[in-house]
């Protein structure tokens, strides 16, 4: 898939875990060719979500390509557990603190057979990721404070940085797909889309409708 395909990516953080198989089928029923799995470790990020088990329960679940979102420190140090549990893309954050590298981690997340991206929190600056656009596959644009579900898109402080993202990308014949995450709702999604995304990862507006199906067809209309 190109970086010109846009596409709808449900967040398993915004589904009923009680029921976690039902729910990703729910997604595949509904569409869904990515799923997007938030792993917090309560330091890097306020709050504690899941880990690697988590991951190798939805993979025994489906076949859909698993974006797997590492709100971790030591990113490196837990890698080889999320390759085992069967994830297909595995995002690191460039402020995290790290054993080795964000280059050494990228490098390892390739070595293994996966794509590999890195994630901007909302205050860290373009200028940040420079280091890694050649390596990546996937750069993430966090478009709330990292954490929780159900923020309001910060559209001031993070789509000059999507704008900037692209222009590079664009410049310099990359290939890298743009990702935003936080407060993706169908009004929002094309403010993204006019910015340069194509990856929309959507938690509440995906998982929350009872229709999903409906909901992420009007996702993908306002994208479109």
């Amino acid at each position: 898939m190109t970086h010109e395909t846009n596409l709808i990516l449900p967040s398993l953080l915004a589904s009923d875990w009680s029921k976690v198989a039902a729910e990703v089928k729910r997604a595949e029923d509904a569409g869904a060719q990515w799923l997007h799995l938030d792993v917090m470790d309560g330091s890097f990020v306020d709050n504690i979500s899941f880990g690697p088990q988590m991951v190798q329960v939805v993979r025994t679940c489906t076949s859909l390509y698993l974006d797997v979102h590492l709100m971790i420190h030591r990113a490196d140090h837990y890698l080889e557990r999320f390759i085992k549990a069967g994830a297909n893309n595995i995002t690191i954050h460039v402020e995290a603190s790290f054993e080795t590298s964000v280059a050494a981690t990228l490098a390892r997340i390739r070595a293994a057979g996966l794509q590999c991206g890195i994630a901007l929190h909302p205050k860290t600056p373009f200028e940040s990721a420079l280091p890694f656009l050649h390596e990546i596959d996937l750069l993430l644009i966090m478009t709330v404070v990292p954490g929780f579900g159900g923020q309001p898109f910060m559209e001031k402080e993070t789509m000059p940085k999507l704008a900037a993202a692209r222009h590079y990308r664009d410049k310099h014949g990359l290939k890298y797909h743009l990702e935003v995450d936080g407060g993706i709702y169908t009004n929002t999604a094309p403010i993204a889309r006019q910015n340069g995304a194509n990856l929309f990862v959507c938690g509440t507006s995906s998982f929350g409708p009872p229709d999903m199906g409906q909901a992420m067809r009007e996702l993908t209309a306002a994208v479109a």
